[in-house]
């Protein structure tokens, strides 16, 4: 469990850092007249603070639903991949639902650059969470293998 509180928490860092640095980018070269970092700071505190309880609700959901499908298959050859890919797919599927729950009437044409943009950001936090739990999992050995 602490490890998954840790994993949540370095991919709300890495999230907010990524959308911060986007939208930053996006502010200095559209020249918006106001101080590019001193809201870059505000953006990466606020979308870190609320990023944080929904990527660790989310994981820890997806990540028991995870488990339960995998348990289906009776090798785990591929099981790194499935559950990058499963990952990934959900946080996209969650994003999607989020999207269009939250819409006034229909997207138009011009939206669905912002729509993909969203799911590719979420489906790519859900892949970069599921990869920082992986390796804070992955068993090390203390102590080196004796020859």
């Amino acid at each position: 469990m602490f490890n998954k509180l840790i994993a949540a928490g370095l991919t709300s860092i890495v999230t907010s850092g990524l959308l911060t640095l986007i939208l930053s980018i996006y502010a200095f070269f559209q020249d918006l007249g106001e101080d590019v970092y001193f809201s870059a700071v505000d953006l990466f505190l606020i979308y870190t603070v609320y990023s944080f309880p929904i990527i660790l609700i989310s994981g820890l959901m997806v990540g028991l639903l995870i488990k339960r499908i995998l348990s289906f298959f009776p090798t785990s050859r591929n099981t790194f991949f499935i559950s990058a890919v499963l990952y990934g797919l959900s946080g996209s599927l969650i994003a999607l639902v989020l999207l269009l729950s939250n819409h006034e009437g229909n997207y138009t044409f011009s939206d669905l650059y912002f729509l993909l943009l969203a799911i590719l950001l979420a489906g790519s936090s859900a892949f970069c969470y599921f990869l920082i739990s992986y390796q804070l999992q992955r068993k090390r050995p203390l102590t080196p293998p004796k020859k």
